[in-house]
């Protein structure tokens, strides 16, 4: 899907349709991944995650921006990150459809980020 179409689907929109990621769910589609996705920042940006099992992160995007933090998953569900650098960090909700992860500010309900990829284990986080 395209990322100008993903930020007019709506939280509330997605509640709707789906039902948000639960802890376990989650953790079992992201621990020990490098995911692939998608975020505005001053246009579209794109990035890759390393996440291993123990809430750790190294990421890079298509700018050449290379940072690590760390990531938790509430017992809600709720999918919080912290970065190291500069990056936002932000908690949200997700929700799976068509293979991707969505995520969604739980403060203001805004689109995040889309995980549009998932691949197992530590992969090459240069952004081609």
């Amino acid at each position: 899907m395209q990322p100008e179409l993903e930020k007019k689907i709506t939280r509330d929109e997605m509640l709707k349709k789906y039902v948000p990621l639960t802890k376990e769910r989650l953790q079992a589609l992201i621990s020990n991944t490098t995911v692939t996705g998608d975020y505005e920042y001053n246009g579209h940006r794109i990035y890759k995650t390393f996440m291993n099992e123990n809430g750790e992160m190294e990421a890079k995007n298509d700018w050449g921006s290379h940072v690590f933090g760390r990531y938790s998953i509430d017992d809600e569900g709720y999918f919080s990150v912290s970065w190291d650098g500069y990056w936002d960090n932000w908690t949200g909700i997700a929700f799976e459809t068509h293979k991707e992860i969505r995520f969604y500010n739980i403060e203001d309900g805004r689109w995040m980020t889309t995980f549009t990829d998932i691949a197992q284990g530590k992969q090459d986080l240069e952004v081609k």
